[in-house]
């Protein structure tokens, strides 16, 4: 499954479902597909992510790290893959729009 996130003012974002939904729930969010925020809200979403992210190990397991042979191997962690959704969100926040994701 691929997920969109969408915006006023700000390009698309498009993830793997898995990854898209982790972030769904660590703003606070419903893991469904498709949803919203509205602008009200977008400001705490935005800070149950930045909070939910800092109780997360940044680096990958070291025993994961090792298998990977080759740097495209290499998976991407959530951290990393958080950074264009908060973005999103605190550009959001600024201008009072509402996010959506399908």
């Amino acid at each position: 499954m691929i997920v969109t996130f969408h915006s006023k003012d700000y390009y698309p974002i498009t993830m793997f479902g898995e990854a898209a939904l982790q972030l769904i729930e660590k703003m606070g969010c419903t893991p469904k597909v498709p949803g919203a925020i509205y602008a009200e809200d977008v400001p705490q979403a935005l800070w149950q992510l930045q909070q939910n992210l800092e109780d997360l190990p940044q680096e990958l397991p070291q025993d994961f790290t090792a298998q990977a042979s080759a740097p495209a191997e290499a998976p991407v962690s959530l951290h990393t893959r958080a950074v264009p959704l908060l973005e999103m969100l605190r550009g959001a926040a600024k201008k009072q729009h509402n996010i959506s994701w399908d």
